[in-house]
């Protein structure tokens, strides 16, 4: 039985690629084992493979220089094949012939964008990417039947190689008319217009793409398909679009739940309505809403009549959207939304009502989106065990600064993304970037600039692991002696957040329901004092989040699972710092991945290793009996003991059900 084949000599491949290529393989398998035999006759053969390998590589002296057979006492062989790979030809010159009727200019252009240059490794590979690049660069400008061939000259002697590459460039197309098949209700000039392609217009692949990703974007189509018509005589490229419309209207529902440590949504329903084709043209109508119920903070607690239930109520998110596709020109939309919420959470609640007018810009992997913002909050006050706070001086310190019971927020907000990654559900490969600036003006209860840029990269290592890493940056920086409104601070912890704090308890905090430290009056003499028994998260004015992560597939284990271990840091504090300022708080940890049709399920647990305690401010109340009472500063920590008094206790440990990627 063969148990293992190992290289040695192998400096430059690794040891994993020239298994890849060989038709021997080891006794394999977890649970059950399927084992397989060593056949020299067969190996032989294998031998010839890694030499042809080594060659596409450009190591033209490579060799099997021999072969050990180690048996042990069982008789399992461990094969150890030894490489010499010799020297690796270098390309010592570059030709590109056929493009002496281009401009000197885009002569240079199409030598700089090689992916291979005099004096770099020689490498098949390379040398037929290479090709394929002079292909698309070609056609990029304009010569839609560009075709280039090419032939090396291999020096093994003196360890070097010569590339001609000839290209033939054929006629500079330009486009022609757009034709448009497949509608049947929307009509053909509008999708004309949508691509964006006007004729006379230069011909590109790229120019197409965009068209498609434009077309595609409205929303009102299940299929599109940007092509050229059969090339003739003349240098005229025709457009060919051809559409497959999804249904004009759709009505989709939903039942959920949410659970998190200091709140529950049971149960939560959803509706959607959306008309993509309003009035008979591209405008798509989405209608919305979310009704649930929040039990803080939780069902049992409320069932068992430990909560205050007033506390707990009817929640509902409902929205209105019109959007209206290329206004002014192909790719720009205007959207117009409206919004009526009412929150229950833990320590506060409010409804809302809100509209927003956007510009939405899209063209390839860009997108900008300026809008104008107006909100305003009623209703807005603090739960029962912390209302006092209000009558007492705690907005200073509080939850719901300038907002009980109403306030108002109006802000121009500019995004601007890039999304180069292979899918944005599930990447693998690519990065994304997108920054987000708000800025108040009047009417408006609040005065700041709040500034939010986050960058996300991802890299395949192989077939079964992606890397994959995350930093996002805020700051809410305030003018004069103003506060921020509750909605727009920022709370650290949860599932898309550090994971080693449940959702939004990482930051400052302030104390409610106040119990006596020694459970009565007077005491040895003492003086009776209070502390907080429940910490409130009230979100902070700086944040800063660094995550990074392993999917390690493993499907030779169970079919469609993950193993994920990943590190998130993070602070939340209450005014901003730079980015190099400032302890963060780490959290390592592990989850397990099922991959569905609608994402990956996934199971997160973490551990903060360094858990930074938090003081939640003092403040008084009137009781019944009309008697002040003065509540302590009280620490929120992982490290209380029965010693501590006024400590209010939080778990090293968290734990995330959810479906999607952290990020």
């Amino acid at each position: 039985m063969l148990v293992a084949i190992k290289f040695e000599g192998n400096k430059s491949i690794s040891s994993g690629d020239l298994a890849a290529k060989i038709a021997t393989a080891p006794t394999s398998g977890f649970f059950t084992k399927v084992p397989r035999y060593y056949d020299a006759d067969l190996f032989a053969i294998d031998g010839k493979r890694l030499v042809r390998w080594y060659n596409e590589k450009g190591f033209y002296e490579a060799k099997v220089a021999g072969i050990d057979e180690n048996r042990d006492d069982k008789g399992r062989v461990t094969l150890v094949v030894h490489i010499d790979e010799g020297r690796r030809a270098i390309i010592r010159k570059q030709e590109l012939l056929g493009v002496e009727a281009l401009e000197k200019g885009e002569i240079g252009d199409l030598v700089a964008g090689l992916p291979i240059h005099p004096g770099d490794e020689f490498d098949e590979d390379g040398y037929e990417k290479a090709k394929s690049v002079l292909v698309l660069e070609l056609r990029e400008r304009g010569f839609a039947q560009a075709e280039v061939t090419g032939a090396v000259k291999v020096m093994p002697l003196d360890g070097q190689a010569e590339i001609i590459f000839t290209a033939q460039p054929g006629k500079r197309f330009k486009f022609g008319k757009v034709v448009v098949s497949g509608n049947r209700a929307i009509p053909a000039d509008q999708i004309a217009f949508a691509a964006g392609i006007d004729r006379g217009q230069q011909y590109s692949p790229s120019a197409m793409a965009l068209a498609q990703q434009r077309i595609y974007n409205l929303g009102t189509f299940s299929g599109v398909r940007v092509g050229l018509e059969p090339l003739g005589d003349s240098n005229v490229a025709v457009v060919r679009v051809n559409v497959r419309e999804a249904p004009f209207q759709t009505v989709r529902a939903g039942v959920g739940l949410q659970i998190e440590d200091t709140r529950w949504e049971v149960p939560r329903v959803s509706a959607e309505y959306t008309n993509r084709s309003l009035l008979g043209g591209l405008r798509r109508l989405e209608l919305g809403t979310t009704v649930g119920y929040a039990f803080v903070p939780d069902l049992l607690s409320y069932l068992r009549g430990e909560s205050n239930r007033s506390d707990s109520g009817l929640t509902n998110n409902s929205f209105a959207q019109l959007t209206v596709p290329n206004v002014f020109l192909p790719g720009l939309d205007a959207v117009s939304r409206g919004e009526f919420a009412r929150e229950f959470q833990s320590g506060f609640h409010y409804d809302e009502v809100a509209a927003r007018f956007a510009l939405v810009y899209r063209r390839g992997h860009h997108s900008l989106s300026p809008s104008l913002n107006f909100v305003r909050y009623f209703q807005a006050g603090l739960s029962a065990g912390l209302d006092t706070l209000l009558a007492k001086g705690g907005n200073g310190a509080g939850l719901l600064q300038d907002c009980a019971p109403s306030c108002t927020l109006t802000y121009p907000e500019i995004r601007y993304s890039y999304d180069a990654r292979d899918n944005a559900f599930e990447p693998t490969r690519g990065f994304y970037v997108t920054v987000d600036l708000q800025q108040t003006l009047k009417p408006g209860s609040f005065t700041y600039f709040r500034l939010q840029p986050e960058a996300r990269a991802y890299q395949a290592l192989g077939r079964f692991v992606v890397l994959a890493g995350r930093v996002v940056y805020g700051a809410l920086i305030l003018e004069g002696d103003t506060k921020s409104p509750f909605t727009q601070r920022f709370f650290g912890g949860g599932q898309n957040a550090n994971r080693g704090y449940a959702p939004l308890r990482q930051g400052p905090k302030l104390g409610a329901q106040p119990v006596s430290s020694f459970g009565g009056a007077d005491v040895f003499g003492l003086q009776q004092r209070e502390y907080a028994s429940v910490g409130v998260p009230t979100g902070g004015n700086g944040m800063m989040l660094l995550s990074g992560e392993v999917r390690l597939k493993t499907d030779y284990l169970f079919k469609n699972t993950a193993v994920v271990p990943f590190v998130d840091a993070s602070r939340v504090t209450a005014a901003y710092q730079r980015p190099w300022e400032g302890q963060l708080e780490i959290a390592p940890g592990l989850g397990l991945r099922y991959i569905t049709p609608f994402g990956p399920l996934r199971l997160d647990v973490g551990y903060l290793l360094n858990p930074i305690a938090v003081s939640t401010p003092a403040f008084t109340y009137v009781d019944k009996s009309n008697n002040i009472h003065e509540v302590q500063p009280t620490v929120v920590s992982n490290s209380c003991d029965s010693k501590t008094l006024a400590c209010i206790h939080e778990s090293r440990w968290a734990y995330h059900l959810t479906l999607g990627e952290a990020f």
